[in-house]
């Protein structure tokens, strides 16, 4: 059975997969372009329209910002719903993007992309084809081509491909929702019925994704609003069954409050009463209570949409980030209720919060890396110039540390980077700003008054603490550091130019002796300062 139609289109190219000898429990397909053949035909697409619906794709793929994401439960689950309608060994949601079929979703299946030249879905995506065959092998037409006999254990497979949100008035397929199997099987219309709604339901989690102004202008379109927001409360239900998302109610006129089941679940509550729903708000922590009470007011009182990220303590104590949306319900062109979507998003917040945390930290020692310094020096400059504040920088660089990796290993390197970032951060200076570079270079940003007011005492103290010893016996190797420091001045009032003057301020140090420090109070000569800059000793 081949099925084509324009609202839910299929895959039309060739989807192989090397199944036999793997348990049903697990398969790892292999998806190849064998042309066009399972449409029988070669697409004939106008280059223009084409284009033009490529380039809409893409963008809504990026307002989505759903490529690369980490794995989502609700679409999971509508993926393992998918292959236990079918009872099939694999089943996955995939998106089409420039150059990569990614999958979103899957089981059974073991890559996370494919390229797009290989993929029989962005030809699907590109002519909305829907396309269900229950025997490949003894298919009339694809039966006989070699690139399917030669591989039996291909027979049964039904591609979907998925609607994105509406942008800009229109609306284009990004994706499909597929199932695969190595047996035949003859789809029932009630299979294909299902497999047909979970795709609307993937298409209502996408549309989530989306602004909350593109969802009020669509609604705003219907001309039944009544029959609109019913179908807006289906879509909640709908998404709420799959993602676990829970939804909410609030009338206006009688301040009556409706909880959905995911909502109640989310605040571990089984059997929510009326005094739970009233005391709703008091589950967010003191410090996000405020927001949440004022975003919701100010959507009853004016009809304000709000799309909060707040810190949250269920009934059973437990620490929970969610997710808040709210707007105002109309009907008949006046205001009759609030109505809200409320998701559990802890895992990812963690996530999130640890990637950008990594982001700025150095592994090794803990200081903050490169990137962050350049952050914290360009904020800095900027407002230590404004109001006239003091501020110098300190390049500091270990002597003999290439010995030390050589002669004990790079264990001992790691310990003695690891004791400089201990002394960065002990007193006097354990509030400045202290950073490495990479490798045995670090950078100390010194704010405080009573350091700068003798700078040259506290960079030899500075170097004192640098001073230590590494290894046992014979192998005990001496370490020490030679300092580079620099003042902000109105010729060094760029991070660029206060790091040259360090850099040169240091290299005049090993020039003299290890171990020691130099001071350059002006910006390192070039297009700013023809002058040399002055350097004084210290140590």
């Amino acid at each position: 059975m081949e099925r084509a139609q324009t609202r839910f289109p299929f895959c039309q190219r060739a989807l192989t997969g090397h199944l036999r000898d793997i348990p049903r429990h697990g398969i790892s397909v292999v998806l190849t372009s064998f042309g066009s053949f399972l449409s029988g035909r070669e697409g004939i697409a106008m280059p223009e329209r084409a284009a033009r619906e490529e380039m809409l794709r893409q963008r809504t793929l990026s307002a989505l910002r759903i490529l690369d994401t980490v794995p989502e439960a609700e679409f999971d689950a509508l993926v393992r719903s998918a292959r236990r309608i079918f009872g099939c060994r694999t089943a996955y949601i995939s998106l089409i993007d420039t150059d990569r079929q990614w999958f979103k979703a899957r089981e059974g299946f073991a890559p996370d992309e494919v390229p797009r030249e290989c993929s029989i879905c962005a030809t699907a995506v590109a002519e909305n084809r829907e396309i269900v065959v229950n025997n490949l092998q003894e298919h009339p037409v694809y039966g006989r081509k070699p690139e399917i006999s030669s591989m039996p254990e291909l027979q049964f497979f039904a591609t979907i491909p998925l609607i994105g949100p509406e942008l800009d008035g229109e609306r284009v397929a990004i994706g499909t929702l597929c199932v695969i199997d190595d047996r035949p099987h003859r789809a029932a219309c009630e299979e294909l019925d299902e497999l047909r709604q979970l795709a609307r339901v993937i298409e209502t989690l996408l549309r989530t994704r989306m602004e909350c102004e593109l969802a009020k202008e669509a609604i705003a379109q219907r001309k039944d609003l009544v029959e609109a927001l019913h179908r807006t409360q289906r879509q909640f239900e709908l998404a709420e069954q799959m993602a676990q998302i829970g939804h909410w109610r609030m009338d206006l006129e009688t301040q009556e409050l409706f909880w959905s089941r995911q909502t109640s679940a989310i605040h571990a509550i089984e059997n929510p009463t009326r005094a739970h729903l009233e005391r709703g708000l008091d589950y967010f922590l003191p410090k996000d209570r405020p927001r949440i009470s004022s975003a919701v007011e100010e959507c009853a009182r004016n009809g304000i949409p709000y799309d909060l990220e707040l810190d949250f303590r269920d009934a059973k104590g437990v620490l929970k980030r969610v997710r808040a949306i709210g707007e105002q319900e109309i009907v008949g062109g006046k205001p009759v209720g609030v109505i809200g979507v409320f998701q559990d998003i802890t895992e990812r917040y963690h996530l999130e919060t640890r990637l950008r945390t990594a982001a700025h930290v150095d592994e090794l020692t803990g200081l903050p890396n490169r990137a962050r310094l350049n952050q914290y020096l360009d904020r800095t400059i900027d407002s230590a110039s404004q109001s006239g504040r003091a501020m110098a920088m300190l390049l500091i660089d270990l002597d003999h540390f290439k010995e030390v990796n050589d002669r004990l290993g790079h264990e001992a390197g790691d310990r003695v980077l690891k004791n400089v970032a201990v002394q960065l951060l002990s007193e006097p200076f354990a509030n400045q700003l202290s950073a490495r570079l990479g490798g045995d270079e670090f950078v100390m940003v010194i704010e405080n008054e009573a350091l700068l007011l003798d700078l040259e005492g506290s960079i030899q103290q500075l170097l004192d603490k640098l001073r230590m010893e590494i290894g046992e016996g014979e192998e005990r190797m001496q370490v020490s550091a030679t300092i580079g420091a620099a003042w902000l001045t109105h010729e060094n009032n760029e991070r660029s130019a206060l790091m040259r003057c360090a850099d040169h301020a240091l290299y005049q140090a090993k020039r003299k002796e290890r171990g020691t420090s130099t001071i350059c109070s002006e910006a390192v000569a070039g297009e700013r300062l023809t002058l040399r800059p002055q350097l004084r000793a210290v140590g």
